[in-house]
């Protein structure tokens, strides 16, 4: 087993020595390997790790030694478990699972996991799973990506696309795409200083509260520390803009944590994927945490978990095979220009409607307050497609249910009868004054639901997909819905032609792959493409999204998106969003990430990072 996990997984590229080794023995479940679980170390020290490592380009064995194993001194503070309370342990859960079928004791342990060096489309798969998981990726932002292994590029090499026909075609493509992006990292970093000038930039100083340009400041240690956070928010603007040349097969490291329970689960959808590298994590995930939490998981490919893979696989087949009878397994093409946004500050039209019940809703175009019948919009960034035409109500009677002692259906009726000014009442005293983002509403604002389908470039996406408290949805990547193309790249002709040329060869090697590999076609994929992704979402979750995610530090794509959905949903239910004060509508600032750069300089002169 163990040699077909380095046959199909990407082998572990850290470099470890014997010494190296043996201090990380009783810590790691191994020291080779590319799924590699935690053990015998404190909480805290677990999940600093995993914290640290999403901003690090090494392995969790070699950034545990480097910054870790001394520090924690965990060696001289933590005893390692005996072997012999380990197996009583064990005969406890296996008990209590095997005999007594209580699932609900799976959720009272846990393990932490490491995926190494995994796809883009394995890490999506894993973080796909949202109850009872917690994960941290590798960041296309802080951690460039224009290193090589032994001479390769860090991009997964499917084994049976790399043994086809085409091999040598994806291999010169994906190299291309790596070979484009760290060409044009310096390009796009020296455009940002060109642009935006340090010198002519104010910064704070955190120990006298001054604010000055960066060329009259004196201060030596004042001036370092300025000149770093700039360089950082200048290298980390420079990935933003550039990771929609990373496809798919982008490697990356995924740190889990998660009970039992949910990481069976987990381990069982890997086990029942269509993807050759899925199923291999998932075997390769069941057999390190077997020496972790082996009870726990023991289920996943037992003959009742086999039996769950084959209900996953055939419920799957049937649903591709009734979009074909039912939806004619067309795909819509789109063309590669910038979708039109639903900026009502702007005063923009849009013929988007919702119907639900078949009651006829506004637009979303509530400056203009028109209306017109449901229509669709293919190439639309943001579309409401279905909300509670009765969510007033509803969350008025969640607000009052609770502080009364009446049964909910006779609420309902009282809160019918209140006049808009009541309900209006209700839900401003509900709210009350929000100090900031974290003070979000109760749970009578769950009692709203939203639908919103989102037409998002990939790299957009891959940020988004970490909200947990939403119903996801979501299509196979692909090049049919053309590509994203930012502002700053069509004003680097350089970058610009390289931009074009990238996405091109990727769409005629994905329409030359798909058919005969409709499953490994995907990796080839750049994040500049769009993927169609399709969420419900509660009111209360959607506060904490749209105030969460136009924060000016944010990415550029994901803002205006959730600038959107904001303004969709304002414009069918303005009682309810009014209190979303905290939601950001400013344009893009030039350097997203200096403001956030600059609070960790004064943090560190202040002495507050240790």
């Amino acid at each position: 087993m163990l040699d077909e996990f380095q046959n199909w997984l990407t082998p572990s590229s850290e470099e470890l020595s014997a010494e190296d080794a043996e201090r990380l023995a009783p810590y790691f479940t191994n020291a080779d390997r590319s799924v590699v679980a935690l053990v015998n170390l404190p909480e805290v020290v677990k999940g600093a790790l995993f914290s640290r490592y999403s901003r690090s380009a090494k392995g969790v064995r070699r950034l545990f030694l480097d910054e870790f194993f001394k520090i924690s001194k965990v060696s001289e503070t933590f005893e390692v478990s005996t072997a012999d309370a380990r197996a009583r342990a064990e005969a406890f859960y296996t008990r209590v699972l095997s005999d007594y079928g209580d699932d609900s004791v799976g959720e009272l342990g846990g393990a932490h996991v490491a995926f190494q060096e995994v796809s883009q489309i394995a890490a999506k798969t894993i973080e796909d799973h949202r109850l009872g998981l917690s994960f941290l990726e590798k960041s296309s932002r802080y951690v460039p990506f224009d290193d090589k292994v032994h001479g390769q590029y860090r991009y997964y090499r499917d084994r049976s696309l790399v043994a086809s026909r085409y091999g040598a075609e994806v291999i010169a493509h994906l190299d291309g795409l790596f070979d484009a992006y760290a060409a044009l990292l310096p390009r796009m970093m020296h455009y940002l200083e060109t642009t935006h000038p340090v010198d002519e930039i104010e910064f704070e100083n955190a120990l006298t509260g001054e604010v000055v340009p960066f060329a009259k400041i004196a201060d030596p240690e004042f001036q370092r520390s300025a000149s770093f956070a700039y360089k950082q928010a200048t290298r980390a603007q420079a990935c933003d803009l550039l990771r929609c040349f990373l496809p798919m097969a982008t490697l990356t490291n995924v740190g889990v944590w998660g009970n039992g329970r949910a990481l069976e689960y987990l381990l069982l959808h890997l086990l029942a994927d269509p993807f050759p590298e899925n199923r291999w994590l998932g075997r390769a995930g069941a057999h390190e945490l077997e020496c972790v939490i082996g009870p726990f998981i023991k289920r996943a490919d037992d003959d009742k978990g086999k039996r769950l893979q084959e209900y996953l696989q055939t419920r799957r087949e049937r649903q591709s095979e009734l979009a074909k009878k039912f939806l004619g397994g067309e795909i819509r093409e789109a063309s590669n220009v910038k979708l039109p946004a639903l900026n009502a500050m702007k005063g923009e039209t849009s013929n988007v409607k919702r119907e639900t019940s078949n009651v006829k809703l506004p637009a979303l175009n509530a400056m203009k307050g028109e209306t017109s019948p449901v229509t669709r919009h293919p190439s639309l960034k943001v579309t409401l497609t279905r909300f509670d035409t009765d969510a007033l109500d509803a969350v008025v009677a969640a607000i009052l249910f609770s502080a009364s002692d009446l049964p909910k259906d006779c609420v309902m009726e009282r809160v019918r009868e209140l006049s808009e000014q009541e309900k209006a009442e209700i839900v401003h005293g509900y709210v009350g004054v929000r100090g900031n983002r974290r003070h979000k509403p109760g749970r009578a604002f769950e009692h709203a639901r939203y639908e919103f389908d989102l037409l998002i470039n990939i790299g957009e996406f891959r940020d988004l997909q970490r909200h947990r408290m939403v119903t996801p949805n979501r299509q196979a990547y692909t090049t049919a819905h053309g590509y994203d193309t930012s502002e700053q790249i069509e004003a680097v002709p350089e970058i610009r032609d390289a931009y074009r040329a990238a996405m091109e060869r990727a769409d005629q090697l994905y329409r030359t792959l798909v058919d005969e590999y409709p499953n490994e076609a995907q990796y080839v994929v750049p994040f500049g493409y769009r993927v169609r992704y399709n969420i419900e979402l509660n009111l209360r979750e959607l506060y904490h999204w749209c105030e969460l995610r136009t924060a000016e530090q944010g990415h550029p794509d994901y803002r205006l998106t959730s600038q959107q959905m904001y303004y969709a949903a304002r414009e069918v239910h303005p009682l309810l969003v009014e209190g979303m004060t905290f939601v950001n509508l400013n344009p893009n600032p030039p350097m997203s990430r200096l403001r956030a750069e600059m609070r960790s300089a004064r943090k560190r002169m202040s002495g507050s990072i240790v």
